[in-house]
């Protein structure tokens, strides 16, 4: 077996077994998720996926981190980031923090993250000096941060948006495609979210919470800064292109329309979907399917001929804004 399968399947299967024990252990109102006028879901659940699902991942990393290219500063700071925003997310859930410290909170982990990918690292060193480069690569991660939280509002949304393009990453990288470094870090989250959708599925028992969705949304962003390097810019951004074009797009309109942006919303396009009498499996397949589009594309765009690239951005971009029309039009499929 490969070493990223090895990782994969390890991660799958600790995670179901993790967040199995903690719903039995804990107490069935611990991490409750409240149901509200925004809410996507009518049942009780409990936001326990990130308890299981982060351990693991940052576990994995360093059993098997050394051997696929993953240095010891990147291990530490990234285990440190990932912590920071573990607890402030479980905090968070629990008694709902101020914007002002998790902002704080992030923008820490996104400064650690980025010194721990090492002074070597860059993406477009023709067109930055490497401390505006390093400040830009800090705000991506935050946005990153941010928008995979915005985006972990329906069940299997984060499995089947963000799971997806990880597991393509994680399959160029068993391939030689891309590093096994950036493909190490996607095959553990990809398997931990594997493990998770088996309580996460409609009608979900089990949420990730925001100790689930921030620290995943920076490892996220880590995997595919790196992929970017290694293939692509293209490739790292068609990958998650779907989340960022949602998440995007929502912030704009919302701004326009003069919302408080740091507000709880139900706003997104698959949410619209959702509340026009789409069923849930409806959304997250389309997203699902969307994604493998994306994934073709993104292994397109690291080609050496440039129609084929051009010809594989286009066709990304126009796929998601095919699919964010169609969920915005609020009538059901």
């Amino acid at each position: 077996m490969s070493p990223i399968l090895t990782v994969f399947v390890l991660a799958a299967i600790a995670s179901a077994v993790l967040l199995a024990v903690l719903i039995r252990l804990l107490p069935s109102h611990f991490l409750a998720a409240g149901i509200n006028d925004r809410s996507n879901h009518t049942q009780p659940a409990r936001q326990l996926g990130g308890l299981a699902i982060v351990p693991v991942v940052v576990a994995l990393l360093w059993l098997f981190g050394a051997r696929m290219g993953l240095d010891q500063r990147f291990l530490v700071t990234a285990s440190i980031g990932a912590l920071i925003l573990w607890i402030t997310g479980m905090l968070d859930d629990r008694h709902h923090l101020p914007e002002s410290i998790r902002i704080i909170a992030q923008l820490t982990a996104a400064c650690l993250c980025v010194y721990g990918l090492g002074p070597d690292f860059r993406l477009l060193p023709d067109f930055f000096p490497v401390l505006l480069e390093r400040g830009l690569l800090v705000l991506a991660l935050v946005y990153f941060i941010n928008l995979t939280n915005f985006m972990d509002g329906l069940d299997l949304m984060v499995v089947s948006g963000m799971g997806i393009p990880l597991a393509f990453l994680a399959g160029f990288a068993a391939f030689g495609l891309a590093g096994v470094a950036s493909g190490s870090i996607a095959a553990a989250i990809a398997g931990g979210l594997c493990g998770f959708a088996l309580f996460n599925r409609p009608k979900a028992t089990v949420f990730l919470g925001d100790s689930g969705s921030l620290p995943l949304g920076l490892l996220c962003g880590l995997a595919f800064f790196m992929v970017a390097r290694d293939m692509r810019i293209a490739t790292g951004l068609i990958l998650p292109l779907f989340f960022i074009a949602d998440a995007t797009t929502t912030l704009i309109k919302r701004l326009l329309e003069g919302d408080n942006i740091f507000a709880a919303h139900s706003k997104h396009a698959y949410q619209i979907a959702k509340r026009a009498g789409w069923s849930v499996w409806h959304v997250v397949l389309t997203v699902a399917g969307l994604n493998i589009v994306l994934g073709i594309c993104a292994l397109a765009a690291g080609s050496t001929s440039i129609p084929l690239r051009l010809a594989s951005i286009v066709v990304a971009i126009v796929c998601v804004s095919a699919v964010l029309m169609r969920f915005r039009r609020q009538t059901a499929a």
